[in-house]
């Protein structure tokens, strides 16, 4: 009698479990892949969006003015204001006003908690510059967070950033300064780094008022 061709129970199962072992080993290697695509388009997004920060940040930390004022105390000093933690000076802001007006403009920085712990904003605040009798720093800073308009610059930072102005001494050579308060002139150049550096966060960024631009040549 002629034996009909065909599959046996056994080949059968043994078929089934192959075929089932390599689509979850195609389905395992597709959920890596797709996870490491999503790890690239994530980082991609964090360095195009501090490119464009740094950017921003860059060409407003060019442009204080150089404006005197005195304070309550009546001491004569220039519309500039800064510290570890932010930085406070006169400016004209051309991306928002292409007249010849006047802002306070303020960095500062902002925290909060989430889901990953801690993450530092740095915002900008600004308000158009009003004359004053005498300088009261504390009530500025209080219209600016009441009355000014702020924008984010930048969000979810896992770390903290720190502000150091660079101080050229009478006696020759520099310093940086933590603080910059109660002077005559700009710093010859503002720096900003990350309190530690983490991915994710913003990279170093080193900049001169362009009315200081002429210290930094004249030093190279």
């Amino acid at each position: 009698m002629k034996r009909v061709a065909g599959f046996t129970l056994i080949e059968l199962l043994v078929a089934m479990s192959l075929a089932t072992l390599v689509s979850l080993l195609a389905y395992g290697g597709l959920q890596v892949a797709m996870g490491a695509w999503k790890a690239v388009d994530q980082r991609q997004r964090e360095i195009e969006d501090n490119y464009l920060a740094q950017a921003l940040l860059r060409r407003l930390l060019e442009g204080p003015e150089v404006v005197t004022l005195r304070d309550e105390e009546d001491v004569q000093q220039l519309a500039f204001r800064g510290d570890e933690e932010g930085v406070i000076f006169v400016s004209r802001l051309s991306t928002l006003d292409d007249s010849d007006q006047l802002y306070w403009v303020q960095l500062l920085q902002d925290k909060a908690l989430s889901s990953e712990g801690q993450r530092w904003q740095l915002l900008m605040r600004y308000m158009p510059m009003m004359e004053m009798r005498a300088m009261d720093w504390k009530l500025l800073v209080d219209s600016l967070e009441h009355d000014g308009e702020q924008k984010v610059l930048l969000d979810d930072q896992p770390r903290s950033l720190r502000f150091a102005y660079l101080e050229q001494l009478t006696e020759g050579g520099s310093e940086w300064q933590s603080e910059w308060q109660q002077q005559q002139a700009l710093p010859a150049l503002i720096r900003i780094t990350p309190a530690r550096r983490k991915q994710g966060a913003l990279a170093e960024l080193v900049v001169a008022p362009r009315n200081m631009a002429y210290v930094v040549l004249s030093g190279k």
